[in-house]
């Protein structure tokens, strides 16, 4: 076995040997298959990079790693049988036809690769492969290739190519690779000069070669099987190692006593401490974990992002919405791999690794920021972090390269602390907004050692964070330093599931603020931080037994569908939420705009005025009392209230049959109830729908009799309007009767034609009822007090026919 270590170009090869022939044994060419897409464009993304010109790129050859094969037959007619290579030869045979043509050069090409008749790169895996690398060396376009759409469809309409050459997978494989190269290289210009240059080659491989083998197929069969391409991950690793090189030319790390250039350091932490966290998590059933290291590549693009550049909302939104595989292609043709991206990569590895057998956190309470869990949800997918835990990662990441091993934990527990609560009650209506948030990361970061003191010390500084949320955390920095006891109460609140760090509910329903708004924190005795501390650990514990970390809970006792704390705080005040049309008596999921903790966060006089009837509400409530049975004694109790909310109070069924939680209510005083969240939808209207469920009890039906109560009827459309439907048959005649209601009023109709057969009746009916005769119905309108009195009346009517 001979190793000619120097580096050749495929032009090298050429000439060293009389041709290159594929093997009978080997397989076909597989670089053009539709399955080899991301493949294909990284390879040739990668020639093209070789092959651009200027001194950056000349003298610096991309090199192919080793071909290796058997060279058969005299010094005078040898030739090449690769055994590993076959693909990439294959390419850069197509790639030298297709810029020899691109640069009118196709007769040196021919020179070169023809001989006679055949051409000097063959095939034997099948005649008809021959014979179509026969006919490409021979062909030469006549049109120029800036004046072609698809070579594919310029070949198959030459005359010498034959229609059952469409069944020859090498075939098609060369047809859809040579598109693909033309759609990479149309552009270019001068390349076939520098991918033939003798003196200084773009592009190189190295030549292992097996002589005088004599190769069996049983031979091939063995080595050619044990032979496995680069993983994504192998092939990022060799690239970016080389893109360390110019990223940082003249820096060093210093590991184990020595100092190493940056690519040196990266290989070999590369190939130990920073693989073994890799091989720790990976999937078990795998025994690679190129998917898990690639995630996290992907991931530390995106936190590498400059948020001042003009081009960060485009790259954020293809990082997050990622489509195709993660490789080295992907990554460099989107820009993303830069210096921030290298510092990022290589603090974060090297401060999680060297742990045994799993990740090395570098806080010991995971209250703020869990390292492990958050380590292995971007292992999982490369895009799985929300906006709040990519703001989270990034202040992370940025503490670690900032201060190293410097940083005290209880200083990173601190900053980690004031960051997950800023991210996590910020709104991100629009991906500027988590732009701003990351600008206003880096505008913190030199505070970062210090970041309770520095709030404390602040003014009102944009910082693309909520304004509210920024205002509490100042609030609480200054509880904190002013008094040490504030510490546990405040971070027990924070650990709330459902708050996540927004508690300012708390501090108001305590009287901090009021306390704050007649002299600064620093200047309150020790009584007052005792007095209000009290409170607030009081309404804690109402508000842990009123919300979990889904949200809004039933107490303990009552039923799912009692809504006993959304009437029991009807009964102190109109608490619905206003979103969009509508208006909610609120959901738990927490970043929708109607949601509880939404409501619990105020701002503005409505809104703070709402939150407040539940401190009203929780003042009333013992919570070493069943809360249930409270509740429902302030339920009933309640009295004289406007009559929406008097409903409300007392008809849960009302509540419930809004599945959104949501009403309108139009300028006419209608309140309907929704399905959904607009009119198009399924509705109720509320005083009709009680009036029915009034009708329904056995009272009513014996007093109602011989009229019977059929059903409700919502619509899903504005123009009609939902109703009570109700009938009565009188001598086997049916009459229908519906209520509605409009404009305040209830409007109850009857049929009028089945009582054209009973005169007296509709005398009757219009004498006594008031009823106004139309062309189809009877109708009269009544005030919410009297319709159940008209009814009976009308039962009354029916009964004597």
């Amino acid at each position: 076995m001979n190793d000619l270590n120097n580096a050749i170009s495929f032009v090298d090869l050429i000439r060293i040997c009389s041709k290159i022939e594929i093997p009978q044994i080997q397989r076909d060419y597989a670089q053009g298959r539709d399955t080899e897409n991301e493949v294909r464009r990284e390879f040739l993304g990668t020639l093209h990079g070789a092959l651009q010109p200027g001194e950056a790129n000349v003298g610096r050859p991309v090199n192919l790693d080793f071909i290796y094969g058997s060279m058969e037959g005299g010094d005078a007619g040898s030739y090449f049988l690769p055994l590993d290579g076959q693909q990439r030869l294959t390419t850069l045979f197509l790639l030298h036809w297709y810029l020899g043509w691109r640069d009118a050069q196709l007769r040196d090409f021919q020179s070169r690769l023809r001989d006679g008749r055949h051409s000097r790169f063959g095939y034997k895996v099948r005649p008809s492969s021959a014979e179509f690398f026969d006919n490409l060396v021979a062909y030469v376009p006549g049109a120029s290739s800036t004046d072609v759409a698809s070579v594919r469809k310029l070949i198959e309409d030459q005359s010498w190519f034959f229609l059952n050459w469409r069944l020859d997978p090498t075939i098609q494989s060369a047809l859809t690779m040579l598109d693909a190269i033309h759609e990479r290289f149309k552009g270019s210009e001068g390349f076939y000069a520098r991918l033939t240059d003798d003196e200084r080659p773009a592009i190189t491989f190295r030549l292992l070669q097996l002589e005088n083998f004599g190769l069996s197929d049983d031979l091939y069969i063995k080595m050619n099987a044990r032979g496995k391409p680069l993983t994504a991950f192998e092939t990022f690793k060799a690239r970016f190692e080389e893109d360390l090189k110019s990223l940082f030319p003249d820096e060093q790390r210093q590991l184990g006593g020595k100092s190493w250039s940056v690519r040196d350091f990266f290989a070999l932490r590369m190939d130990t401490q920073w693989t073994d966290l890799f091989w720790n998590y990976r999937t078990s059933a795998s025994k690679v974990f190129d998917t898990e290291a690639m995630n996290l590549f992907w991931t530390l693009a995106r936190i590498s992002l400059d948020p001042q550049s003009a081009s960060f909302l485009n790259d954020t939104f293809l990082l997050q919405s990622r489509r195709g595989a993660i490789t080295y292609s992907a990554l460099r043709d989107g820009g993303w791999l830069t210096r921030d991206f290298a510092e990022n990569w290589m603090a974060l590895l090297e401060t999680w690794s060297g742990g045994v057998g799993k990740l090395r956190a570098q806080q010991g309470n995971h209250r703020y920021f869990d390292e492990d869990a958050i380590f292995q949800k971007i292992i999982k997918s490369a895009t799985a972090l929300n906006y709040a835990e990519t703001l989270q990662l990034t202040a992370f990441v940025l503490y670690l390269r900032m201060w190293g091993n410097e940083g005290r934990p209880e200083l990173l527990q601190d900053w980690m602390r004031v960051v997950s609560n800023l991210a996590w009650n910020t709104s991100y209506d629009h991906m500027e907004v988590f732009q701003r948030c990351m600008a206003g990361l880096r505008k913190l970061l030199p505070e970062s050692q210090r970041i309770l003191s520095h709030l404390a010390e602040m003014e009102a500084v944009p910082l693309g964070f909520s304004p509210q949320q920024v205002q509490e955390e100042v609030l609480k920095a200054r509880l904190l330093l002013a008094d040490p006891r504030w510490r546990a109460q405040i971070e027990l609140a924070e650990e709330h599931g459902y708050f996540q760090g927004q508690v300012d509910f708390l501090l108001d329903f305590a009287g901090v603020r009021q306390r704050v708004e007649e002299s600064p924190v620093s200047q309150w005795s020790e009584q007052a931080h005792a007095d209000r501390l009290a409170l607030f650990a009081s309404y804690l514990v109402k508000a842990e037994s009123t919300f979990d970390e889904a949200g809004l809970v039933e107490p303990n006792g009552a039923s799912s569908r009692s809504y006993l704390w959304q009437r029991a705080l009807l009964s102190v005040g109109d608490y619905l939420m206003p979103l969009s049309s509508n208006h909610s008596f609120g959901v738990n999921v927490a970043d929708e705009g109607d949601s509880w903790k939404r409501f619990l966060r105020g701002g503005g006089i409505e809104a703070t005025k709402r939150r407040t009837y539940l401190k009203t509400l929780w003042d009333r409530i013992d919570v070493s009392a069943p809360i249930s049975a409270q509740l429902q004694i302030i339920i009933d109790e309640t009295r004289n209230l406007e009559p929406w909310r008097q409903g409300f109070v007392g008809y849960p069924r009302a509540i419930d049959y809004c599945e959104q939680r949501k009403i309108r209510r139009s300028q006419e005083g209608q309140i309907y109830l929704l399905k959904r969240t607009k009119m198009n939808g399924t509705h109720a209207e509320f005083f009709t729908f009680m009036l029915f469920e009034d009708l329904k009890t056995a009272l009513m039906r014996d007093k109602l009799a011989p009229i019977v109560l059929d059903s409700y009827r919502a619509v899903s459309e504005s123009l009609l309007e939902p109703r009570v439907l109700l009938y009565v048959v009188v001598e086997e005649v049916r009459t229908g009767i519906s209520i509605e209601r409009d404009n305040g009023r209830f409007t109850i109709r009857v049929q009028r034609s089945p009582l054209a057969q009973r005169p007296a009746i509709e005398e009757k009916l219009k004498l006594q009822m008031h009823f106004e005769a139309r062309a189809e119905e009877l109708m009269v309108h009544c005030g919410a007090d009297s319709v159940t009195d008209i009814m009976s009346q009308l039962s009354q009517i029916f009964r004597l026919a």
